[in-house]
């Protein structure tokens, strides 16, 4: 778990004490007992993610038995038989067009949210996460990438990527030195692209995002020359069955591409695995472009 990670827990948790608690002293009882009966208000992705929050807010405090326990509490809503209705997933958009893109960096940097352009351009020249976007290191051409997401640390999610275009060189370096020197937190930036997205585009029922961005990198990817593995690799996927579920192929670009596994970069920690049901997705995603 990087700091970024960490920090963004432990605000998790802080919102919950105070928003979700009626003031009731902290106990593993209490937290439950909240947990239990706010379930519905969240959807089951972001109930496992609060979990996870508050379980490593009080292990970092020391109450490893508390952390424990509430790690184990079971979602109502999605636990067998239940009858509670799950919140469903607001709509996000799975793609980015370039003008779009390129209105909206020039928004934040003219109004100066430097730390939100430079999410936006680096998630849209690395194809990082937006819980990487600290962990990057770059020496001359050769950008390193922390991975978020590991399994027993160690699977398929850092990457070591050459940029093979000069000047998305100079971005790059300048956006990672913005971030490190701001302290907006992911989800302040997150929020920032929402609402000048919303001003940007107030006809729009779906405003583009970090995610949207991402998706982007990823039918860009698509459509260049790489095979699944190398894809894989550049997007910090542990297996090549991953692939499927970022960017359609028909709205990829790939001009926009410039960077690649770097001459040392090792691909064999991604599992070319892809269950019968993906690949047939797959193909169907090949026929579709």
């Amino acid at each position: 778990m990087n700091d970024q990670t960490k920090k963004q827990y432990i605000a998790i948790a802080a919102h919950f004490y105070s928003h979700h608690m009626n003031g009731a002293a902290l106990s593993v009882s209490s937290i439950k007992q909240a947990l239990v009966s706010t379930a519905v208000n969240f959807q089951p992705a972001y109930f496992r993610r609060l979990k996870n929050a508050i379980s490593f807010d009080l292990e970092n405090k020391g109450h490893i038995k508390a952390a424990t326990k509430i790690k184990a509490v079971v979602n109502p809503v999605t636990e067998r038989g239940s009858t509670l209705i799950k919140k469903a997933k607001p709509k996000r958009a799975k793609s980015f067009a370039d003008d779009d893109l390129v209105a909206l960096a020039k928004h934040l940097g003219e109004a100066d949210f430097l730390p939100a352009f430079a999410a936006v351009c680096l998630i849209s020249k690395t194809g990082a996460r937006p819980a990487e976007l600290r962990d990057m290191h770059l020496d001359g051409n050769l950008l390193f990438i922390r991975g978020a997401k590991k399994t027993n640390g160690t699977r398929g999610a850092d990457r070591l990527l050459t940029i093979t275009d000069e000047t998305v060189r100079g971005i790059v370096a300048t956006c990672i030195e913005i971030l490190r020197i701001n302290t907006w937190t992911i989800d302040a930036i997150r929020h920032r692209i929402r609402m000048e997205g919303q001003k940007i585009w107030p006809r729009k029922k779906i405003i583009p995002s970090m995610y949207s961005i991402r998706h982007q990198v990823g039918a860009n990817l698509k459509v260049s020359s790489f095979d699944l593995k190398t894809i894989a690799y550049i997007m910090g996927h542990q297996s090549t069955n991953s692939v499927r579920r970022y960017g359609d192929k028909r709205q990829g670009n790939p001009k926009a591409i410039k960077i690649e596994p770097a001459p040392v970069a090792d691909l064999r920690a991604v599992r070319d695995k892809i269950k019968p049901y993906n690949k047939k997705m797959l193909d169907s995603d090949v026929l579709k472009s």
